[in-house]
């Protein structure tokens, strides 16, 4: 992820030069990163195969949930000076325990995690230098074939990397409260505060052009 960072870094740069000199004009595109803090929503369950040697009709599930921070980017592009509609693209790791019912932790699970949504944005109050406003999006999150580490004495519990498959479900983010700081020219930083798939708070730079 590290020469994407880079590369996405460059191109806020690059825009930003070219943006500079029209400063004082109405700026109709935004392109932001940002890193998304404590994310909220349920990852769907891995599906193994029944009849296995834990039982014929086994039954797995997860427990300890753990997701990392996401790494956030996205364009908009503002329809009217108050109201933006763009794109928004995520990424984080997610790993958990794999048990049956209540039982010890047969295996650990590792995935990758790439959310694409839909994401709106109202500015409801501008002062010189500071813009507030409120962000919502809905999308998807797939969840790529992830890492199986089996626990010591579960090596025989039937279920193995072969079983996974990729999966999809319901991603969605809501950022009541955003506020975003001109402070160089074109180049603001800014602060959400919410709930959803891409993290309770986000912080990040943005360049508008």
């Amino acid at each position: 992820m590290k020469p994407c960072i880079i590369a996405t870094a460059l191109l806020l740069y690059s825009f930003s030069a070219f943006a500079q000199e029209n400063v004082n004009r109405y700026s109709k595109h935004e392109i932001f990163v940002s890193y998304g803090f404590a994310p909220v929503g349920s990852l769907p369950e891995p599906e193994f195969p029944m009849g296995t040697p834990a039982g014929a009709n086994t039954v797995y599930s997860t427990t300890g949930e753990n997701k990392g921070g996401t790494i956030n980017a996205g364009y908009l592009f503002h329809i009217s000076r108050s109201l933006a509609i763009g794109l928004q693209y995520a990424y984080n790791t997610a790993d958990r325990d794999i048990v049956i019912g209540s039982s010890t932790p047969l295996a650990h699970l590792e995935n990758n995690c790439h959310i694409i949504m839909v994401t709106g944005k109202y500015e409801w109050l501008r002062l010189k230098r500071f813009t507030f406003y409120s962000r919502a999006g809905l999308g998807i999150m797939s969840l790529k074939k992830g890492n199986l580490e089996l626990s010591d004495g579960h090596l025989a519990s039937g279920i193995s990397e072969g079983d996974l498959e990729n999966q999809k479900s319901f991603a969605w983010q809501v950022m009541p409260v955003g506020v975003e700081w001109r402070f160089a020219g074109p180049l603001a930083l800014f602060a959400e505060g919410g709930i959803g798939v891409t993290g309770c708070g986000m912080a990040g730079v943005k360049v508008r052009f």
